[in-house]
């Protein structure tokens, strides 16, 4: 059975774009939102993104380890946006059966991503990953930074990584949940 949760889990993990486009659908659909879930689901969805915007600003993909900005905190500080961001979402659309479904494939999504990913950067960075994993926790944040080193935050890598389009995105979809209201 684990072997089947595995493969099923890999297989979501690689096509996590189409099952969060399917969501989102489905969110939409299935919606009820208010004014009021709307004002309760929005700092989720500005925080998460937020979160995310700022771990593009210190990532610089295949380069060099990310350790610094949200990276002292959490291994994985762009997921743990994108969490946020969903959690956000299923609130302003009042949609509690998605809250269970978006639960269960975020968590199957991001641990068999999360694994891949670390089995890459564990090949690639060696004992500089090992050492930073015992550190920092992998997805919930510690409040203590890991190190005090600051590289610097830089707008270049938040366009390049293209978060400007997630928050277009953010803003699309806060207005057609005012139209589905």
């Amino acid at each position: 059975m684990g072997k089947i949760i595995g493969s099923i889990g890999a297989i979501v993990s690689r096509n996590r774009i189409i099952v969060s486009l399917l969501l989102g659908g489905a969110l939409w659909f299935l919606s009820r939102p208010t004014l009021l879930s709307i004002a309760a689901g929005a700092p989720f969805v500005i925080l998460g993104e937020a979160i995310r915007t700022w771990s593009s600003g210190h990532i610089r993909k295949n380069q060099e380890l990310a350790t610094t900005g949200p990276y002292a905190f959490t291994r994985n500080p762009l997921y743990l946006g994108s969490g946020m961001m969903g959690f956000g979402f299923i609130l302003m659309g009042r949609s509690w059966g998605l809250l269970l479904l978006f639960l269960m494939f975020f968590a199957l999504i991001y641990h068999f991503t999360i694994l891949r990913e670390e089995e890459k950067l564990s090949a690639r960075f060696g004992s500089q990953f090992s050492a930073y994993a015992e550190s920092v926790p992998r997805f919930f944040p510690r409040w203590s930074a890991w190190r005090q080193v600051e590289t610097g935050f830089d707008w270049g890598l938040v366009l390049k990584h293209r978060e400007h389009r997630t928050w277009l995105g953010i803003v699309v979809i806060l207005a057609l949940m005012m139209i589905r209201m």
